[in-house]
């Protein structure tokens, strides 16, 4: 089998095409998941979230000092899920697309070695081609 043979079958270079995106997507979306899961354990809710409501007496301006912490947790934490969810996504599509690509290699290269070894048994035997 010839290189030419190879890379000229679309069903061949869409598949390592689709296998190369899909581990890229799939090592992508396990390094950023595991970095906003920390992340995420870091910035979990302490229970001072339902606590705030005891700082009624305070003025507006010392009420939003002692909440800006409370506050500035719970943006951290709820951007870090959503981007945890955006991984998960990219993750899974990554191993999807692995799979899918090893899947459409194997059947290309399965087609190429066939139709190889149908015109070398061609040639054996005198056939044209």
């Amino acid at each position: 089998m010839k290189l030419r043979q190879m890379y000229s079958s679309y069903a061949m270079v869409g598949g390592l095409l689709s296998l190369v995106l899909g581990i890229g997507n799939w090592t992508v979306g396990a390094i950023e998941s595991a970095k906003y899961q920390a992340l995420l354990h870091k910035t979990a809710q302490t229970g001072l979230e339902e606590s705030y409501r005891s700082f009624q007496e305070l003025d507006q301006q010392k009420n939003e000092e002692v909440l800006r912490r409370i506050n500035d947790n719970r943006e951290k934490y709820n951007a870090a899920r959503v981007k945890l969810n955006f991984f998960y996504v990219v993750l899974a599509g990554g191993r999807l697309l692995c799979i899918l690509g090893l899947i459409l290699t194997f059947i290309a290269a399965f087609r190429l070695i066939r139709r190889d070894a149908k015109l070398k048994i061609g040639k054996i035997n005198g056939l044209p081609g």
